[in-house]
């Protein structure tokens, strides 16, 4: 088959010697589909059709022709993919309407009216006043129009699926044999989604904690800063300790350097603190616990951002701090 016809008349002719035209195929676009087409119609003599396909599809892309439009409908029909072979043949035909050519117009019509034969179809029925009813072929939405209609599919496998707010979907997948065949899908009635059990709980709102939980909570946290502070101090007076014997004469620990009784007063202070601040922590660890236990749920509280103990160490005096922000 020609890709081009050879016919042209004066006034196309006057047409090729003027300006390109806004959205028409320019001279480079047309080159290249016209190298497609012909390594399509090689592929397809030498009876490699897949992918003469994709080369026929790929030249239609670039310059839509009726020669390649009927190469496509001749290679999708070698495939038995008779529903596209057979919108090619119609593409093709109303191409060579538009263009006045009158003679590969009838053969377009003649080979689509040989294949509507063989055809295979899938006919939709949906049930009617369904509000927003959506029913779907292989992924496309289908208008209400169809619905009855015998539609032409390639042969092979198909997925029908129906949904609307508040139903439950439909899906079905239906294999359609070669034509001449005929596959009927009826849509059933959609069911109603009846509301998940225990979703009113689900959606209650949660309980908040009180003013007084929220206090002990973190009241709780600064008691466990507190006893880490606390034990952090107290191995560090360990440290001091043990290093406090190496600057001592063995078996008498009152007869020190100067650094040894220097580590021994450090070791014996950072012990002091430590057993401050491990005793005020837990106190306010088990205060914490007793308003949180007894706080409950009763109203929002504000959460504590932070809390701390911090010791304040001063000349011969040490403490801790403590507090909370909210």
């Amino acid at each position: 088959m020609f890709r081009k016809s050879t016919a042209l008349s004066f006034f196309t002719a006057i047409l090729l010697g003027a300006t390109h035209v806004s959205g028409q195929p320019s001279a480079a676009d047309k080159a290249v589909a016209d190298k497609l087409f012909d390594e399509g119609r090689a592929l397809l003599d030498q009876n490699r059709v897949p992918e003469a396909c994709l080369k026929f599809a790929e030249s239609d892309r670039y310059d839509p022709s009726v020669g390649t439009r009927l190469n496509l409908g001749e290679c999708h029909e070698r495939q038995g993919m008779t529903a596209s072979a057979y919108g090619h043949f119609g593409d093709a035909a109303r191409l060579a309407r538009e263009r006045g050519d009158k003679s590969r117009e009838a053969v377009a019509e003649e080979r689509r009216q040989a294949l509507e034969k063989k055809l295979s179809r899938i006919r939709i029925t949906a049930p009617s006043g369904m509000a927003g009813l959506e029913v779907l072929l292989d992924g496309k939405v289908l208008g209400a129009a169809v619905f009855g209609t015998a539609l032409p599919v390639d042969p092979g496998s198909h997925v029908v699926e129906a949904r609307a707010p508040g139903r439950t979907g439909f899906h079905a997948e239906k294999v359609v044999s070669a034509g001449p065949a005929t596959v009927e899908v009826v849509i059933p009635e959609l069911a109603a989604v009846a509301p998940a059990a225990g979703k009113d709980v689900a959606e209650a709102p949660k309980p908040q904690w009180s003013q007084l939980r929220g206090v002990g909570f973190a009241t709780g946290i600064a008691g466990v800063v507190g006893l880490g502070v606390g034990v952090g101090f107290g191995a560090a007076a360990l440290q001091k300790n043990v290093a406090s014997k190496e600057k001592c004469e063995a078996g008498d620990p009152t007869r020190c350097t100067t650094e040894g009784y220097s580590l021994r007063n450090a070791a014996g202070f950072s012990a002091d603190v430590a057993s401050v601040l491990m005793g005020i922590g837990g106190g306010v660890l088990a205060a914490g616990v007793v308003m949180f236990v007894v706080g409950g749920n009763e109203e929002p509280a504000a959460q504590a951002e932070r809390a701390w103990i911090t010791p304040v160490v001063g000349r011969g005096s040490f403490g801790v701090s403590a507090g909370m922000e909210f």
